[in-house]
């Protein structure tokens, strides 16, 4: 029992006196080293700031000259963002190297781990090719309606990784570029003109041309459809008791949205005034 207290004493012993001599060790370094270590630790943070500043100003100034220039506002921004990305890197090797993190071995402890890094980013480095890609065919720009990546909205920006888009009801949705480039790409905005179609279910018993009359009538009231090319009404569906005739028009495409809403309301207004019947609803008698 004697000896076994005897041994826990010396081990508490043993104990306190390796974190005294570890203490003394930090208080030796800091006494030697403390104020070269400061003075590089606010050095560091010093080049850090000073380089963000200039990166951020570089991409600012790289996207006004490009844009100046004429070049499309998405490469502009694209190329904007890759030389922001460049100028960080060198900065936090500068960083590292003013807080004495041997640089030379950190490039090639980075260049033997490239195989591991690229395996392990390999949906980045997909991403950053299929930026590339976008930027290139310019298959949309920034400003453009597109349907892209499971998502609908209007692009903002095609980023290195990333493409931003702002949807209708102003929601930020931020779509990784290899899923853009991996599936369709519907961009509404591209052609100046768009069609539109309004369908509508009618009664049998009402005259094809006057059901046609009354919705051409309603087209040529709407100043946001166009007269080139005509609009015009046929009949998509005949079925038992009523028939399914729809109009199709033409419109700017930026006004597509206001034609839709407005010739809606239009032909409803147009219908009832003409006094064109709806189909009854189908009735089943159970016996």
């Amino acid at each position: 029992m004697n000896h076994t207290l005897f041994a826990e004493a010396v081990t508490g012993t043993d104990a306190i006196n390796r974190s005294q001599e570890l203490l003394q060790s930090v208080y030796r370094w800091l006494a030697e080293n403390g104020l070269k270590f400061g003075v590089a630790l606010v050095t560091a943070l010093v080049i850090y700031l000073i380089g963000a500043w200039v990166a951020n100003m570089t991409r600012a100034f790289i996207k006004r000259m490009l844009v100046k220039r004429g070049m499309d506002e998405t490469f502009a921004s694209y190329l904007g963002n890759i030389v922001h990305a460049i100028i960080m890197v060198l900065v936090l090797i500068t960083v590292l190297g003013q807080l004495g993190v041997p640089t030379a071995q950190f490039a090639a402890l980075i260049a033997a781990a490239g195989l591991a890094i690229g395996l392990a980013l390999q949906g980045n480095l997909s991403n950053f090719a299929s930026g590339f890609l976008l930027v290139f065919f310019r298959p949309f720009k920034r400003g453009d309606y597109i349907a892209a990546g499971g998502s609908e909205g209007v692009v903002d920006e095609v980023g290195v990784f990333t493409s931003t888009l702002t949807t209708a009801d102003n929601r930020k949705v931020i779509i990784p570029n290899s899923a853009i480039t991996g599936g369709n790409i519907t961009n509404f905005s591209v052609n100046p003109k768009r069609a539109l179609a309004v369908a509508c279910v009618v009664a049998g018993e009402n005259p094809v041309e006057k059901v046609r009359a009354t919705l051409l009538s309603a087209a040529k009231g709407n100043t946001k459809i166009l007269s080139d090319p005509a609009p015009v009404a046929v009949m998509t569906h005949l079925g038992e008791g009523k028939y399914t005739i729809e109009l199709r028009a033409w419109c700017q495409t930026a006004h597509y949205w206001e034609a839709v809403f407005t010739l809606n309301e239009a032909i409803k207004a147009a219908l009832e005034q003409d006094r064109i019947i709806s189909p009854m609803p189908a009735m089943k008698i159970i016996q």
